[in-house]
């Protein structure tokens, strides 16, 4: 016979879930109105005008990948006070990039653009059709940006400016290490999604070849605190035979330090857009991404792409890998051989000279 008491202790988590989920959104409105007493108001006592946000809060390669398009979009905003809201790691990025040096890390932008709009000159949030599951690829995600706040660009990765007082920095860093006097070669094994990685028996395998055969200086670059989840631990071990760098440096001193390199070799992260960005020939690994809708032909062209039949899933429909699990083992990231990497090697070291 059916009770009608209700179970004991039911109600009362019931009422602690709805406690902590008004408590929740009440922070979240909180942290939005502190943002706009604290960041928009004095923008617009101090130069008269509404502030113009730019928005992305993810990985580097995304904000790299946002600024040709910002730099578009400043140009329907003369004399404006640009901002750029991004995640705390990033800040430098927007800097050298050209967009603004006012950078701000508030994660409740959304709630800003939403309740306080009158407020701003102007808001964009780059997305790309990645964020979309169900979105089939067909441009570039550079392009992408741009085409969701109307406007377009090249598809080109943007110039990322140096300081010379931090470049100067790394050359003595580099006398300190023993990085200097022969080429100098940075892999970057991780942090990253597990199936971009590359094995490390293949990695120490192409440190001896490389050594070898272009008597280079090796350094392996990377960071234990990443932005991503699930990472495995036995990528952040230094590869036998490197120079370890791995939390060394912070994000402006490693982009110095990838300018001044003569390669880069690493799995598909921020920091092969990095390369890119300042002009170092760099091999990358590809196996569930596709270099093809990230980089141009020209930027890509010593790039080594797994030979396996299922490779560059992420941008084929249905999702595989990261979200649904590989069903094979990420064989694209195991199949891609020591002798290709190596051979992309020497052709990248080869059309530097």
């Amino acid at each position: 016979m059916p009770s009608d008491k209700i179970q004991p202790g039911v109600s009362s988590k019931k009422n602690q879930r709805w406690i902590s989920c008004f408590f929740e959104r009440w922070a979240h409105h909180a942290q939005a109105f502190w943002y706009v007493l604290t960041i928009i108001l004095p923008a617009i006592f101090r130069t008269g005008k509404r502030p113009v946000i730019f928005s992305r809060f993810a990985g580097m390669g995304d904000i790299i990948g946002s600024i040709p398009a910002a730099l578009e979009l400043k140009k329907r905003h003369p004399g404006a006070t640009f901002i750029y809201n991004c995640h705390a790691s990033s800040a430098c990025l927007p800097e050298m990039g050209g967009v603004t040096n006012f950078v701000t890390s508030c994660r409740q932008i959304g709630l800003v653009s939403f309740w306080y709009r009158r407020l701003l000159g102007g808001y964009y949030s780059f997305a790309s059709d990645d964020d979309q599951f169900e979105c089939d690829h067909k441009e570039l995600f550079l392009q992408s940006y741009a085409r969701r706040n109307g406007v377009t660009v090249s598809g080109g990765h943007p110039h990322l400016s140096l300081d010379p007082a931090i470049s100067q920095k790394v050359l003595a860093l580099r006398e300190k290490w023993g990085l200097e006097g022969r080429p100098l070669i940075l892999i970057h094994c991780g942090p990253s999604y597990p199936v971009k990685y590359w094995p490390p028996d293949l990695w120490a395998a192409l440190v001896r070849e490389i050594k070898q055969t272009c008597n280079a200086q090796v350094a392996q670059l990377g960071a234990r605190a990443g932005s991503y989840s699930n990472t495995s631990t036995d990528q952040f071990q230094p590869v036998p035979g490197v120079v370890s760098l791995v939390d060394q440096l912070p994000l402006p001193e490693t982009i110095a330090l990838i300018a001044q390199a003569d390669l880069f070799v690493g799995v598909d992260s921020g920091l092969l857009h990095v390369a890119a960005s300042v002009q170092t020939p760099a091999v990358g690994l590809w196996g569930p991404t596709s270099a093809k809708f990230l980089f141009l032909e020209a930027e890509s062209r010593f790039y080594v792409t797994s030979k396996a039949s299922c490779n560059g899933c992420h941008h084929r429909l249905p999702r595989l890998h990261w979200y649904t699990g590989c069903p094979y083992q990420i064989k694209c990231m195991r199949e891609i051989s020591v002798e290709e990497v190596v051979q992309s090697c020497l052709a990248a070291l080869q059309s530097k000279r």
